[in-house]
């Protein structure tokens, strides 16, 4: 008999309470991104793109055999169209945040990052047909003109291809959540595989397909990408079911306001004035449309 696509977590147990906490500590664990890649020695970027999704992708399908077993290949064919444009999506958007720290620091990726869920609502806007209000179109404003204050200030210091590749990078992270929306009846982790799949490629190809690094940096990547971020995907897929979505963009937050914290306190990178007042600006608009959106949701 067909096996049904089974959630990770039963509703009955995973209450809305534990879905908000498993998104907190999936931010938590996700804010250590620009600390990770400042912690490797000599990979370069490509190198670091290709095994930190090796050891991804390899977690991840090693989480579906596990859960599907002999229906594994049928859960690919599940996720249909909005799964394929899922995994390019994500596979898109894995390698430029990478590129993106490269070339500028961490707080400036981060910051121009944040504005993922703005840019999610003007994308729902045009392909899911959401309503888009104007305290909406006021924070994305808001926003624009933290980013553009960001690239400006990249102009002088080198760092404008960091700052829109960040760019570039919440435009296909944004594209990922719309693609996991149309596909939202479905268990759209598989997606993810694909993704990794397609970043790795993009990693081994940038990298001239010299995959070789010392070992003080594969592990690095092993506990990066097969531990932090296998964790991290995996919790906010599943608790993201049962959260608002304006819960959802107050609480990863955390990421963009500690990630740039960690960088600093472990390796001295300071950002500038210039782009901390453009990330506050960034910060301010999407927390302060968050809290609009909460304070509608539970106003009678």
């Amino acid at each position: 008999m067909e096996r049904a696509s089974i959630p990770a977590v039963p509703v009955s147990v995973l209450s809305k309470r534990n879905a908000v906490l498993l998104i907190i500590v999936s931010s938590l664990l996700i804010s250590v991104n620009g600390f990770m890649l400042r912690s490797i020695d000599s990979a370069n970027e490509w190198q670091v793109i290709f095994c930190r999704q090796v050891f991804f992708t390899s977690a991840m399908l090693l989480l579906l055999t596990l859960q599907y077993r002999s229906q594994l290949l049928r859960s690919f064919l599940r996720v249909g169209w909005p799964g394929i444009g899922a995994g390019i999506a994500l596979g898109l958007a894995n390698p430029m945040i990478i590129l993106a720290m490269t070339h500028t620091t961490v707080a400036n990726a981060l910051f121009t990052l944040s504005a993922s869920p703005l840019i999610t609502a003007v994308l729902a806007k045009i392909f899911l047909r959401e309503p888009l209000a104007r305290t909406t179109l006021v924070a994305i404003a808001v926003a624009m003109a933290g980013i553009t204050i960001m690239v400006a200030d990249g102009l002088g210091g080198g760092s404008v291809l960091g700052n829109l590749l960040a760019l570039l990078c919440a435009l296909f992270f944004s594209l990922f959540v719309i693609f996991l929306r149309l596909g939202k009846e479905r268990n759209m982790l598989p997606a993810s595989v694909l993704g990794g799949i397609i970043s790795a490629s993009i990693g081994l190809i940038g990298a001239g397909f010299d995959y070789h690094l010392e070992l003080h940096d594969g592990l690095i990547c092993l506990l990066w990408g097969g531990i932090i971020v296998t964790i991290v995907h995996y919790l906010f897929t599943q608790a993201s079911r049962y959260v608002a979505g304006a819960e959802i963009m107050l609480i990863t937050l955390i990421e963009f306001t500690l990630g740039p914290i960690w960088v600093w306190l472990g390796f001295g990178e300071q950002p500038t004035t210039v782009a901390i007042a453009g990330g506050t600006l960034v910060l301010g608009a999407v927390a302060g449309r968050a809290l609009m959106l909460m304070r509608q949701a539970t106003s009678p």
